[in-house]
């Protein structure tokens, strides 16, 4: 049971360090123009690297065979998938559009859960589910994004969102055959080389400002809360982390308003307040 509560713990607290991506993303970008997929490449960097003298010490175990090698190639692309799309999508349309289509990524972990991972399929966790997705919809509120929402951009929301849940129920999967640091550190090289061919012609020019900001972010919120979300992954049900991930635009749209001063409106408090409940109901329901 403790080792239950701590995997919900390590998941909350790693999607709840994502919603502040802005407070460095931000800064960066108003030192110079970057692009999404330069980003993106510098955070996966950073956060490949960051566990890697942990990864290189794991005591020998099992032989692993040659289809969890191919996973992990997999996953690499999977993660620059969902990069590539989510960032997209920020850029076509507006963020609450985008992230609602992202946060799509639940349900159909939800919906795969059973069938892929033999999980138990559990009517607390839909109920929970639908009652977060609510929530989501309305703090983001996407029907004040006027003509931005186009389809374009919906359409790259909802792709990440396929590339990040397949990527969930994979790395589930694979924690039976390597630790949290061999995952997020040996599918680094696959996504960077996928990233790196999004770069535009002379993108790779950043100045050391930006790029400070940018690797600090990588560190604290990209390798510090995905060691934590690899973990807790490996102790708890696929379906419930996912819905626990939904505490990320919710902590996402508080630093806007804080940091940023874009205040939500007043649909928000019930939507902040649907996010919460649905994510203690998961927990309780476990």
């Amino acid at each position: 049971m403790r080792r239950d509560r701590a995997g919900y713990a390590m998941v909350a607290i790693a999607a709840s360090t994502w919603g502040t991506w802005s407070l460095f993303f931000r800064r960066a970008e108003r030192l110079a123009p970057i692009s999404a997929a330069l980003e993106a490449t510098i955070v996966l960097t950073v956060v490949g690297l960051a566990p890697l003298p942990w990864a290189l010490g794991r005591r020998a175990g099992p032989t692993r065979p040659a289809r969890a090698f191919a996973g992990l190639a997999a996953l690499g692309l999977l993660d620059a998938g969902n990069s590539l799309c989510f960032f997209g999508a920020m850029q076509k349309t507006s963020i609450a559009v985008a992230v609602l289509t992202h946060y799509l990524a639940p349900l159909l972990v939800a919906i795969a859960a059973p069938r892929v991972l033999g999980e138990r399929a559990r009517a607390s966790t839909w109920a929970s589910l639908g009652v977060a997705l609510a929530g989501l919809c309305l703090l983001l509120e996407p029907w004040r994004s006027g003509a931005s929402a186009t389809l374009d951009g919906a359409t790259l929301g909802l792709a990440s969102a396929v590339f990040y849940a397949t990527s969930m129920l994979l790395n589930k999967r694979l924690s039976r055959w390597f630790t949290a640091p061999e995952l997020i550190s040996w599918h680094a090289p696959v996504a960077l080389v996928v990233l790196a061919l999004f770069v535009p012609h002379g993108g790779f020019a950043i100045g050391l400002a930006p790029l400070a900001w940018l690797v600090s972010g990588a560190l604290v919120v990209g390798a510090g809360a995905a060691v934590l979300f690899v973990y807790g992954l490996a102790r708890i049900p696929a379906s419930h982390a996912s819905v626990l991930t939904l505490l990320e635009p919710l902590v996402a749209v508080v630093v806007a308003a804080v940091a940023w001063g874009e205040v939500p409106g007043p649909a928000a408090g019930v939507g902040a307040a649907l996010l919460l409940a649905a994510a203690w109901g998961v927990v309780r329901g476990s």
